[in-house]
């Protein structure tokens, strides 16, 4: 990402304003009506400078990559917060809480000296202590912590998966991805933003709805209140009662087509909710092209990380 207008050349300008003009003449065409000023980046725009939809959407993306660190600060704080209450309840909650606190660390931590930590990048960390890094550096830290794991544990690389990485890897998924995202960014005021767990929906400051993949489930997580729609013909799963969900408490898996449908009229009840205007815009495909665990981790979008387990008994 570039950062600021000054490190692009005139040239990129031009010909990204020649690219946007005719998308928007031809969604214009479809529309029926002039769509000038209807777009997402339309907000950044200053009409007397030269390229003004080029420039205006470089603003955009420089604002949406600003948000996404502001959120990765944010949710980092917030499973920090998370890990002291759970290191707190362990302390002073009641002996069965403790119990169970001790058999998830018993099963994932071997000893006190074999400190791995599954926090996103400190897998790449040690990998650098290691004298590389990625996949490489991954087999060199392993090798090392392996010299150490007591007998009875075993060593276990797991992958903590982006959002956008679970995207890429599920072809099947970015059907009802891009139908759905596209369905969001036709709401004036609606912006997205791209985290490490998923995809938020804000106007303003208020978030509204978010995407996650369990699987190879989309997820669609609404700020709607599930009671109002408890007799509807939708079918969604009531949240309310999750902290970590308490503003988009109403959860849809869209799995096809029937679902997706379903999620797009539940969209129009949140439009209706929030006042939002379905403001048109240029149709934008989400499909990515398949890259396996390798590539992705490369471009951190995989996280790899050490744990050790207990052995599992082989069963004859």
């Amino acid at each position: 990402m570039k950062k600021d207008l000054s490190d692009i050349s005139p040239q990129e300008f031009r010909q990204l304003q020649a690219q946007i003009d005719v998308k928007k003449w031809l969604a214009s065409e479809r529309a029926g009506r002039d769509l000038c000023g209807s777009m997402s980046w339309c907000v950044y725009c200053m009409k007397g400078e030269e390229y003004p939809c080029a420039k205006a959407q470089f603003r955009e993306k420089l604002d949406r990559a600003l948000d996404d660190m502001v959120d990765e600060i944010v949710e980092r704080e917030e499973r920090d917060a998370r890990a002291a209450a759970a290191e707190e309840n362990a302390v002073s909650g009641s002996a069965g809480t403790r119990e169970a606190v001790k058999e998830a660390v018993e099963e994932e931590i071997a000893a006190g000296e074999i400190a791995v930590s599954s926090e996103g990048g400190s897998a790449e960390k040690r990998a650098d202590a290691a004298g590389g890094n990625g996949v490489k550096g991954l087999k060199k830290s392993r090798a090392k912590q392996e010299k150490t794991v007591p007998a009875g544990y075993e060593l276990v690389t797991r992958y903590r998966r982006s959002f956008r990485a679970r995207i890429i890897q599920s072809p099947a998924l970015q059907d009802l991805y891009t139908e759905i995202k596209n369905s969001f960014l036709c709401l004036g005021g609606v912006k997205s933003r791209v985290g490490q767990n998923g995809e938020n929906f804000r106007v303003g400051k208020e978030r509204i709805a978010k995407l996650c993949v369990s699987g190879k489930t989309l997820s669609l997580y609404l700020a709607l209140a599930p009671s109002v729609y408890e007799d509807s013909k939708y079918r969604f799963e009531d949240l309310s009662d999750k902290k970590t969900h308490a503003d988009t408490p109403m959860r849809l898996k869209i799995t096809g087509k029937r679902t997706l449908k379903q999620a797009k009229g539940l969209l129009q009840e949140l439009a209706s909710k929030y006042g939002l205007v379905s403001v048109g815009s240029i149709y934008t495909d989400f499909h990515y092209p398949y890259r396996d665990d390798a590539y992705l981790i490369a471009k951190k979008l995989i996280r790899p990380y050490n744990v050790v387990v207990k052995k599992k008994p082989n069963r004859r």
